[in-house]
């Protein structure tokens, strides 16, 4: 059997590519800027609360588990202060039953789709107020039939 040389070559560059190569300064990867959408985003979530309000709408799915969540959604945005008590508090209801419950019902999804169609339509006025709720109750409306779970 032939002898083999496991020698590794020598790899010295030439000279042009040794000059290149030196010229080339050693710098940090520049910091990856958010996009335009991606700061419209977080403003718009920030000023109008949005985060508050999905915890609080998965915080009431989670302790009450309606048969028809889209519409429990949609009864605790028209009168949050009379129909449907808010969930303040969601550790007592963060259980595997609950967590079945939202994997179920696809709410993981319907907030996702809700929260990007939000962004790209920005329910704003003419008079720049913004109607996060309208739209809100509209949007599950509309797309309560992409949701629904049935038990058959």
């Amino acid at each position: 059997m032939a002898d083999l040389d496991l020698a590794v070559p020598d790899m010295q560059l030439k000279k042009e590519e040794a000059a290149v190569a030196n010229d080339v300064p050693l710098t940090a990867p520049a910091k990856h800027e958010p996009s335009d959408k991606n700061k419209n985003m977080a403003e718009f979530y920030a000023k109008h609360n949005i985060a508050e309000m999905i915890s609080r709408l998965t915080g009431v799915l989670m302790r009450d588990k309606p048969a028809d969540p889209i519409a429990h959604v949609i009864q605790h945005l028209l009168s949050p202060e009379k129909g449907i008590t808010r969930c303040e508090d969601v550790t007592p209801y963060m259980n595997d039953e609950s967590k079945a419950y939202l994997l179920k019902h696809k709410i993981h999804y319907l907030f996702d789709e809700f929260l990007n169609n939000m962004l790209d339509d920005m329910p704003i006025d003419e008079n720049g107020t913004s109607d996060v709720v309208g739209y809100a109750m509209t949007w599950m409306r509309w797309n309560k039939k992409r949701f629904v779970v049935s038990d058959h």
